[in-house]
């Protein structure tokens, strides 16, 4: 419902993470003994899986920036092997920024941010 091209691309982003939540947990869940759990209901279903960011559909990102420290994702069966959906593999990585830096726009005077902010937003323009 949207025009702007980095709302959109922050949606296909986070419905991606979404999908790799969905199926860790179901993961956790066989490998906690719960039978066989391999549903196929990726949520939302409406959204059609080609237009997110696939890349990060079954990707456990570690977010422990000890390099000394093991991951405490390792060798974990929501961390590797197939995906309970069966349409790919979990794999692991290090929490890396993505993207470029945003370019926000001047906060608006109603919202009652800081006048530094305001004066600084007005010095770009």
């Amino acid at each position: 419902m949207t025009d702007d091209a980095g709302m959109k691309d922050m949606l296909a982003f986070l419905i991606a993470r979404d999908t790799m939540h969905q199926q860790q947990w179901l993961a956790v869940l066989e490998e906690l003994g719960h039978g066989n759990i391999r549903a196929v209901h990726p949520t939302p279903n409406s959204f059609p899986q080609s237009q997110e960011h696939q890349e990060f559909s079954y990707v456990f990102v570690d977010t422990n920036i000890d390099p000394d420290s093991p991951s405490v994702g390792q060798n974990r069966r929501w961390t590797q092997g197939p995906s309970l959906d069966g349409r790919s593999q979990f794999r692991e990585m290090k929490a890396q920024p993505v993207g470029d830096e945003p370019m926000l726009g001047p906060p608006m005077p109603e919202g009652h941010a800081q006048a530094e902010q305001i004066n600084l937003a007005g010095q770009r323009d």
